[in-house]
C-alpha cells in the first residue's frame, strides 16, 4: 500500500472538507496601488502567481541633440507631477564635464503628465588666450576692472551638452 498518492479519493471527505475550510481561496481582486502606509486587507485570500501591481515609475535613456535637448514620452501617464531624476551617462569616459539637467513637463488636454523635455548644459572651456591677449588682459588689470569686464562681456560659461547621454526616472508622487 502506497502512502503517497495524488488520488484524493482515498482521503475521507470529512478530511478534505476540513482542509478546504482552512486554505483560503485564490484572490479575484486586483492588488491595490501604494497609497500611504500599508493596510492589511480584511479578506483571507492567496494571491495568484501572475498578479500585477500598478506601475509607479517610468524610465527612459537617451542622448541630447545638438541643441542640448531630448524629448521623453513616459511609459505611463501620471495624474500629478512626478518626481524626476536625470543622471549623466558616459560624460567622464568621453572626457567631457558632467552636464546639469533641467526638465520641462508635457501634459495632455486632461492635465495628465505624459512626458518631458530634458535640457542639458555643461561648463564651457575658457576662450584660448594668445600672448598678446594675455598682455591685453594684464594691461586691463593695471588699467582697471572695467576693461576686464568688457573683455569677457557676453561670455556664457555654459553651453548645450550636445550628445550627452542620460538616464531618467519618473516616480509617482506620494502627494
Amino acid at each position: 500500500m502506497s502512502f503517497i498518492t495524488s488520488d484524493l479519493s482515498q482521503v475521507p471527505q470529512i478530511a478534505r472538507d476540513a482542509a478546504a475550510a482552512v486554505v483560503p481561496p485564490f484572490s479575484t481582486m486586483m492588488p491595490k496601488s501604494e497609497a500611504g502606509a500599508p493596510v492589511p486587507g480584511a479578506v483571507d485570500a492567496i494571491t495568484r502567481p501572475d498578479h500585477q501591481h500598478p506601475r509607479l515609475t517610468a524610465t527612459a535613456k537617451g542622448a541630447l541633440d545638438a541643441n542640448g535637448l531630448a524629448t521623453v514620452v513616459f511609459t505611463q501617464v501620471f495624474d500629478n507631477e512626478p518626481a524626476i531624476t536625470v543622471i549623466s551617462v558616459g560624460a567622464r569616459s568621453a572626457q567631457k564635464s558632467v552636464p546639469d539637467f533641467d526638465v520641462t513637463f508635457t501634459q495632455d488636454g486632461a492635465g495628465k503628465f505624459t512626458g518631458c523635455t530634458v535640457y542639458g548644459r555643461r561648463a564651457r572651456a575658457l576662450p584660448q588666450q594668445t600672448q598678446l591677449n594675455v598682455l591685453s588682459v594684464l594691461t586691463g588689470v593695471i588699467a582697471g576692472v572695467n576693461t576686464i569686464a568688457t573683455t569677457l562681456g557676453g561670455y556664457d560659461p555654459t553651453e548645450p551638452a550636445a550628445g550627452a547621454g542620460f538616464s531618467l526616472i519618473a516616480v509617482k508622487s506620494s502627494a
